[in-house]
């Protein structure tokens, strides 16, 4: 086993990102092996973020921001808020239950609650390296549900083929990685993924249709240059402090409290609207401000700054050496790929 330090090209601020989107109907794409820091992804092919949508101080568009909980911290500023938006929601529809209100006027009087509800809460997305038939190597995000499907279908193809699906190899009897399919129906909230393992089709010599799964090779250039290829999955999204983080929430709150007043009003979360993206003002939330807590105070919008260069290193196969862990003809190697696939 050697060691080699990843390309520094792939933890560059600068560098250009390509990420895959999952459009409506199939999209093919072969998931690509671990890649970076093994004490950070745990020999996972993926990378779990926690995010929140939220507007950005400096350019006044909504991008998304890293939760504290993505490194495992139990204190995050969006998921407080959301559960209190959640408590005040069920709590007011109490309330109008109780008065024996029609539900579509209940509806109506919890409509800002739901708004942000939607517009402001933690999502989960799981990141892979993934490449697609054309050869374009980039981020492939996936909801919680396609994540679960895609785990499913990298344990079925374990348990059928007893190798690892995310080989960049193409030696069908001992080592290759696999297609796989993710479809997307529906819109919105109805939105619904469901993943396969992709198929190929020929006919034999009897003129009958076979299906088979689809382990034709990657792009030479792909294998070839994987360590330069691949990113680094613990740097795909910027890291907040909670008071930063925090900071942002209450400007995103003061943005929407323009056209949805409910957004001013949480305990604890309380600021006043924005006259402008770049003239924010907030009411002070902390229990050591409660004196002047009534006062206007500006936000301290917090810099961008780049963030540091991690220092990386990945162990490498001889036979396989854009890998970092043992080769993959092993079957115990893969038997233990498949149990940490199954533990997120």
């Amino acid at each position: 086993m050697g060691n080699i330090t990843i390309n520094t090209e792939a933890l560059k601020t600068g560098r250009e990102w390509h990420r895959h989107k999952v459009q409506d109907g199939s999209n093919v794409f072969r998931i690509l092996p671990p890649f970076g820091d093994i004490e950070v992804h745990n020999n996972y092919p993926y990378r779990k973020w926690s995010i929140a949508w939220l507007e950005d101080p400096i350019s006044g568009g909504r991008r998304p921001y890293a939760s504290p909980m993505t490194d495992g911290d139990s204190e995050c500023p969006i998921y407080e808020f959301s559960q209190k938006v959640r408590s005040l929601f069920d709590s007011e529809k109490a309330k109008l239950e109780a008065a024996g209100l029609p539900k579509d006027v209940i509806k109506d009087k919890l409509s800002g609650l739901a708004e942000l509800q939607w517009q402001v809460r933690l999502q989960h997305l799981y990141v892979y390296n993934a490449c697609d038939k054309s050869g374009n190597v980039g981020l492939l995000e996936l909801k919680s549900t396609a994540h679960k499907a895609m785990k499913k279908k990298m344990s079925q193809y374990i348990a059928d083929y007893t190798q690892d699906p995310t080989s960049l190899n193409s030696d069908l009897k001992n080592d290759a990685g696999v297609w796989f399919n993710i479809i997307r129906e529906g819109s919105g909230k109805d939105t619904v993924y469901s993943v396969e393992i992709n198929r190929t089709s020929y006919k034999d010599e009897s003129g009958e249709l076979v299906f088979k799964s689809d382990r034709t090779p990657l792009p030479a250039n792909v294998v070839e240059n994987f360590n330069q290829l691949a990113y680094d999955l613990n740097t795909v999204y910027r890291r907040k402090s909670y008071a930063e983080l925090k900071e942002i929430l209450l400007y995103t709150l003061s943005v929407m409290g323009r056209t949805n007043p409910v957004a001013l009003q949480i305990p604890g979360f309380e600021v006043a609207a924005a006259d402008s993206p770049t003239n924010t003002t907030v009411r002070s939330s902390s229990s050591q401000s409660q004196s002047t807590s009534s006062q206007p105070v500006k936000v301290d919008v917090p810099v961008e700054s780049a963030p540091a260069k991690p220092k990386v290193s990945l162990n490498l196969g001889e036979e396989t050496a854009t890998r970092n862990r043992a080769s993959n003809t092993d079957l115990d190697d893969i038997l233990a790929f498949a149990d940490s696939i199954g533990q997120e």
